[in-house]
């Protein structure tokens, strides 16, 4: 991840009360429980959906009256020059991904930019998300279950601590220095 690409331009405790999904409105990304959970969150908390699929012109329909009242955004696709800048909006990442992906780049450039990330526990996910030190685990498929994790996380007070740590652990670990150092260990214990 390109650090200095990926930074943490807003501090989480600067940032309004947004949660969203950023990657593709699509069947396999979880977007109908996505909606359901939009639909229930306190209205004090935005949930905003970044992103083009075959399912927005759904999802559009599905909320609209949460859009017309500012409680949902839809923004679309975005450049991914764009990525940090819709990162730094949100508190908190939500990412319902299924067991066929393997690490969505998604959350590492989140985790770079100090968004705590609410993902399901598969594949790599549980590698860089890290319950109560990065992010949090989604359990369960009920939207209801969903909405009360997103207000009990918003509310934590070590939130801002969990921002550090996201950012620290991509630091320490995925960006390019970090890798090089990685690979070069690898090899060398090859070639020993």
């Amino acid at each position: 991840v390109d650090t200095d690409q990926f930074a943490c331009q807003t501090p989480l405790e600067e940032r309004e009360q947004v949660v969203g999904y950023l990657g593709r409105i699509d069947e396999e990304k979880g977007i109908r429980r996505l909606a359901a959970i939009a639909k229930i969150l306190p209205e004090n908390i935005t949930f905003r959906f970044i992103g083009d699929g075959d399912l927005l012109p759904w999802l559009q329909k599905e909320l609209s009256e949460e859009v017309a009242t500012n409680h949902v955004e839809l923004a679309g696709w975005v450049n991914h020059e764009e990525v940090p800048v819709e990162l730094n909006r949100l508190q908190l990442l939500v990412m319902p991904s299924s067991p066929t992906e393997g690490l969505p780049t998604t959350i590492l450039e989140a985790l770079a930019c100090g968004t705590p990330v609410y993902a399901t526990p598969v594949s790599g996910i549980p590698d860089v998300v890290r319950a109560g030190e990065t992010g949090f685990f989604i359990e369960g498929t009920d939207p209801e279950e969903h909405c009360e994790d997103i207000i009990a996380i918003l509310d934590r007070k070590d939130l801002i601590n969990i921002s550090t740590n996201c950012r620290e652990l991509i630091e320490s670990e995925y960006d390019f220095e970090a890798a090089t150092a990685r690979y070069e260990t690898i090899l060398t214990s090859l070639v020993d």
